[in-house]
């Protein structure tokens, strides 16, 4: 039985987990002390949950090709797709299954409106949340990153890669408690976690969600 290759973190966590990355690579996160063994076990057990996740992965990357602003492309907005129309308007409008865009718009263009809803709805769901959970923050700003969805930095500034548009509300809202979060605790601890649990109890989908859809930040 061939083995399947793993990267491993060890920190001062008690239990062992199994992630796939965004490139299907198996992720193994284990207490610092555990017996190589001990993991290489655990991994044969769940075998087939690896395999099925790391395909899975590897079918949302090929689907998930660079968006060209033509007709008839399809763009996640909100986590809902649309076919994209270049009609006779002056400003981009919602039509059902579409976006129609003006037809001299470039992606630049298309990009930086999406960059503007995407600021509408962050700063919504940051200043409901922070009231929610009695977390002051000092700023947001929608960043370019690629790698991170989002960060809590210095002096508790928030920001937030404006790519988050094409999710789903309820990924936003994680993306939101996990920074808001790190107002309290700057680590992953436990306490980070269970503060995250507590507001978002469902947040594990939301992870699997951005996991699965990570060739998202490449996209546009």
């Amino acid at each position: 039985m061939s083995e399947i290759p793993y990267k491993i973190v060890r920190s001062k966590r008690k239990t062992l987990a199994l992630t796939i990355d965004s490139e299907a690579q198996l992720v193994v996160r284990a207490p610092m002390k555990l017996g190589e063994d001990v993991i290489k076990d655990f991994i044969r057990k769940k075998k087939k949950w690896i395999i099925d996740k790391q395909r899975q992965v590897m079918d949302y990357a090929t689907k998930q090709s660079a968006f060209i602003l033509e007709d008839g492309e399809n763009v996640l907005y909100f986590g809902k797709s649309y076919a994209v129309l270049r009609g006779n308007t002056a400003e981009i409008v919602i039509e059902g299954n579409f976006i129609i865009v003006p037809a001299s718009m470039t992606l630049d263009g298309f990009a930086a409106w999406m960059k503007e809803q995407g600021d509408v709805i962050v700063r919504e769901r940051v200043d409901y949340y922070a009231n929610l959970m009695g977390a002051k923050y000092s700023s947001v700003k929608m960043s370019e990153a690629k790698r991170r969805w989002g960060s809590c930095g210095t002096g508790n500034t928030l920001n937030i890669a404006w790519r988050l548009v094409m999710c789903p509300q309820s990924v936003i809202d994680y993306v939101v408690v996990h920074e808001l979060s790190h107002i309290t605790y700057k680590d992953h601890s436990a306490k980070f976690w269970t503060r995250v649990a507590t507001v978002m109890p469902s947040y594990k989908e939301a992870q699997d969600w951005l996991r699965l859809n990570r060739k998202l930040m490449e996209v546009i």
